[in-house]
């Protein structure tokens, strides 16, 4: 029987422009200028190349959720209602109990009962925050000791990072920043020294460094040095492959062709370890491919349209790259159990705007590429469960639109896009967690173009 599924999501013509035009740091929101729903509106926005730099203005995107429509028009995603394109809640299924005496027919859970069910796909209207020049990647994480998630970005443009803290009930308060090297392009967050407070360490593109802030418990930071790398890395991931409380990094260096492991020591770091992979490596991710327990790497290898696995074997230590073939430039690259045989699966998404998977075999080694989807220029891919049903959905930071796409598992490794919910300009990287302390999955995505992060609340 299939699964019952209601979509709804709330959004305002004010989101479509990407963002506001003033930035209030009381209060932690950006303001924007409204209009009526039932006018018709032609919106610009600017869609920034996050390699090139190069700018292009576009109207709004091609008819979607939260966009203004013409009378009479279609919309891509929902239909068009008063000159706005809304979503339309839909099910998949009813379920049917029968006992001795009655059938009943049980209709699907709906979204905006305060319910959150199997199924459902519910989301608030998205919250626009200044951040700072180029933000390229964002992250979750808590910096002051509360149970709050706060929120901080990568900031290329301007050498640093933003942070703003985090309230617990989605909201977040007032910008600070703190200079890192040169044209930070990534970062992770973690308790890299043992010392019980979350840390930043971010990739800078520029420098051909990693930069260490080490992390208090009042959200504040303390330049604490920087290490080399490999030739203008452009990815960072961190976990602590010893288990010893302190977090280790891995880097992806575009110009040298390698990862680089950086362990975790008290200096906190040892000297890069470099391993060669493909050309052009631009994202790096971690997952147990082989299902021994032990994190192996997956690397998005642009210039060589493949995809890099090296197995792991608990200590920080990789084998030799591998290589499997999947479309042009892969930008990104994830990885998770998609189709529930608990093995580890790799999800790509492409320069040609192509979305692939990859299953795993258990024998350390992933199937042919499978092509199953597309976006706009798509800059990052997530796994993550957006409809509370048990299986891995993907969220995609759509660039070249100005959106993110909600992409559904069927529960068998199968996708079908659900939703798409419109940002600020340019989309580069996305965090999810729960920001609002409900149990649900929020989503931030760091919008290049538009110098800000989009926050998008679950809504059962």
């Amino acid at each position: 029987m299939g699964r019952a599924r209601s979509i709804c999501l709330a959004l305002s013509v004010a989101a479509c422009n990407g963002g506001g035009d003033s930035d209030d740091d009381t209060t932690g929101t950006t303001t924007a200028p409204t209009t009526s729903a039932a006018t018709t509106v032609t919106t610009t926005t600017t869609t920034v190349d996050p390699d090139t730099g190069s700018t292009t203005d576009t109207a709004c995107p091609s008819p979607v959720v939260g966009c203004p429509c013409g009378p009479g028009g279609t919309c891509d995603v929902g239909e068009c209602t008063g000159g706005m394109c809304v979503s339309i809640p839909t099910t998949s299924a009813t379920e049917t109990s029968s006992d001795s005496s009655t059938d009943e027919t049980v209709g699907p859970t709906m979204c905006g009962d305060g319910n959150a069910q199997p199924g459902e796909l519910c989301f608030g209207p998205p919250t626009v925050l200044m951040m700072g020049a180029a933000p390229s990647d964002v992250a979750l994480g808590n910096f002051d000791g509360d149970p709050a998630l706060d929120l901080v970005t990568a900031n290329r443009d301007d050498d640093q990072i933003a942070l703003r803290l985090g309230n617990g009930a989605g909201s977040f308060g007032v910008r600070t920043a703190a200079g890192v090297g040169a044209a930070p392009v990534g970062l992770t967050v973690g308790d890299f020294d043992g010392d019980g407070h979350n840390d930043v360490v971010t990739v800078g593109s520029g420098a051909s460094t990693i930069s260490w802030l080490r992390g208090a418990s009042n959200g504040g930071f303390t330049a604490a040095g920087d290490f080399a790398t490999g030739m203008t890395p452009l990815a960072i991931t961190s976990t602590d492959f010893a288990a010893n409380g302190r977090a280790d990094v891995v880097v992806a260096n575009s110009v040298d062709n390698t990862i680089g492991v950086l362990l975790a020591t008290d200096v906190p770091f040892a000297a890069m370890v470099p391993a060669a992979v493909g050309v052009t490596p631009r994202s790096v991710a971690l997952a147990d491919v082989t299902d021994d327990g032990d994190l192996d790497l997956l690397v998005a290898n642009s210039g060589a349209d493949s995809i890099g696995l090296l197995l792991g074997n608990g200590n920080g230590q990789f084998g030799a790259a591998v290589a499997f073939p999947v479309g042009d430039e892969p930008r990104a690259v994830v990885g998770g159990d998609v189709n529930g045989d608990n093995l580890g699966d790799a999800i790509t998404c492409e320069g040609s705007g192509t979305l692939t998977r990859l299953l795993g075999n258990g024998l350390g080694s992933l199937g042919a590429a499978l092509p199953f989807g597309n976006a706009s220029a798509p800059s990052d891919v997530v796994l993550v469960d957006l409809d509370i049903d048990g299986d891995l959905d993907l969220v995609v930071a759509s660039t070249g639109d100005n959106t993110l796409r909600l992409v559904l598992n069927d529960g068998d490794g199968g996708f079908d896009e659900a939703l798409q919910i419109v940002t600020g300009a340019s989309p580069v990287a996305i965090a999810v967690g729960d920001v609002d302390g409900d149990g649900l999955v929020d989503l931030v995505s760091a919008d290049q173009g538009g110098a800000t992060v989009t926050v998008v609340l679950s809504d059962a």
